[in-house]
């Protein structure tokens, strides 16, 4: 059962003269659709088609999962099944478990007989292509990693069995150039990072959001807009928590515009949000 609507929040929302709450966190009819994603979504397509390895990048609230979730949705499911594992606690053999279930099989205790069935799942996809993808891939220990990239090659498959997307922090790439991953780094066909929003991208995400629950109107002061890019620090998670609790904080205290005042209470608020200096201007990825 879906959790009931806030009717203060609504009301809130009904005295802006907007159809729902602003500043969803990355929702459809606001997305922001950059350089960088346009990149990426490239990427994302030729690595499953090729069934190849890629890694995706980025910091904590870049939209790395978000774009990853809207690019699997959109797969074409005649010629694509894709595979997504969210929990990269799992171990070695828990992740051949969950693979297996995944795949339609029914999972046992046995190691062998979990990969006699994942090899059987693959076989009965015939020309459909496995898409399994990793996310928050930082997490999982080596002997995890080991196993997918073992998977790859299953009965010496060429081309390998499915395509492998690997989603995490930064810092993941140098990770697999160590030596007991360079089998798996070995594998991987393309690496992208995706990065902070520029101040102008910042700006436009804000107004799209407020055009998609029908607000046509500037409402925010270009001082609030400043501080707001700022303390985001064009991180799209961050942007949203922020932009919500200023917009909480305005509308409660009746005002029609966002000010700066507004933006520093959602600064105070919001524990994990960035405060950083001012923004430098990205050139958008190639």
């Amino acid at each position: 059962m879906k959790n009931a609507p806030n009717l203060e929040l609504s009301l809130l929302a009904r005295q802006w003269g907007a159809t729902a709450l602003p500043f969803g966190e990355l929702t459809p009819d606001a997305w922001l659709d950059t350089p960088q994603t346009q990149r990426a979504r490239a990427l994302l397509d030729q690595t499953a088609t090729l069934r190849s390895v890629m890694l995706l990048a980025g910091p904590n609230g870049v939209g790395k999962s978000a774009l990853v979730g809207r690019w699997v949705q959109s797969l074409d499911r005649r010629l694509f099944h894709p595979v997504v594992l969210t929990h990269a606690t799992l171990s070695g053999s828990n992740l051949l478990s969950t693979l297996t279930r995944k795949l339609g099989q029914p999972a046992v205790c046995r190691r062998d007989t979990n990969l006699a069935l994942i090899e059987s799942a693959l076989a009965q996809l015939d020309r459909v292509v496995p898409v399994l993808v990793l996310d928050e891939a930082q997490n999982y220990s080596h002997a995890t990693l080991e196993e997918v990239r073992l998977l790859l090659g299953l009965n010496l498959a060429e081309p390998p069995a499915f395509a492998l997307l690997l989603v995490g922090d930064e810092y993941l790439l140098s990770t697999l150039r160590l030596r007991h991953h360079r089998a798996l780094y070995s594998r991987i066909g393309c690496h992208h990072s995706l990065l902070p929003w520029t101040s102008a991208q910042v700006a436009q995400y804000l107004q799209q959001s407020l055009v998609a629950v029908g607000l046509q109107r500037e409402i925010f002061e270009p001082p609030a807009l400043a501080l707001l890019t700022s303390a985001s620090a064009g991180l799209p998670r961050s942007l949203c928590l922020l932009a919500r609790t200023a917009w909480i904080q305005a509308a409660t205290l009746g005002a029609q515009r966002i000010q700066p005042a507004h933006v520093q209470h959602a600064i105070d608020t919001v524990p994990g949000a960035a405060t950083h200096a001012p923004l430098t201007e990205l050139e958008p990825a190639s």
